[in-house]
């Protein structure tokens, strides 16, 4: 079979040396080819990159999303500070609310590599993950706190320092008001 590709390419590879050999016909050539080429590119826009993965069986599934995990973390938060917030002298039955700024962010690793003129900064990646530096928790923007005895200025003085000394969030982003008494 191999003796005779040379035979049936010899034909068209001298036609194609002889119609090369022309500089018009080279450049219009490249410009063909350069049209193609860009055309395939744009092509692949609309192409998509892969089939979707299939998990296999064996394999632990997570699939919660960064909104769930933070509801996770506010509820916990929450119902922590409420749990102490009502054993403060005079606050009486307490009800939170958390209010988060930002998520919870990981921070990768960087490799930092320096030249007399210019830098260069790209994540170090060991096996198929680049290396995780350190996660930072989610930033809490304030804190609202209903209390039973949260019309009394001791009693509000104390929650809020409580509050700021455990999430370190100003008193200004703290709130804390006197609770609706339930009726009967």
């Amino acid at each position: 079979m191999l003796p005779q590709w040379p035979k049936i390419l010899e034909p068209i590879s001298n036609r194609v040396r002889q119609h090369l050999k022309d500089e018009k016909s080279r450049v219009n050539l490249l410009i063909v080819l350069g049209l193609g080429g860009m055309l395939l590119l744009c092509l692949s826009e609309w192409i998509p990159d892969s089939a979707p993965a299939v998990q296999s069986s064996t394999a632990p599934t997570t699939t919660t999303s960064a909104g769930e995990d933070n509801a996770a973390y506010i509820q916990q938060l929450e119902q922590r500070l409420q749990t102490l917030l009502e054993d403060v002298d005079g606050a009486g039955r307490c009800s939170v609310m958390v209010t988060l700024a930002s998520g919870e962010e990981t921070v990768y690793a960087t490799d930092l590599e320096q030249g007399e003129t210019t830098s260069r900064s790209e994540h170090v990646i060991l096996g198929e993950e680049a290396l995780v530096e350190r996660v930072q928790p989610p930033t809490i923007q304030g804190v609202a706190v209903l209390c039973e005895g949260g019309d009394d200025s001791s009693v509000q003085n104390a929650v809020t320092e409580l509050v700021r000394a455990l999430t370190g969030v100003g008193a200004n982003h703290i709130t804390v008001e006197k609770m609706v008494a339930a009726q009967q």
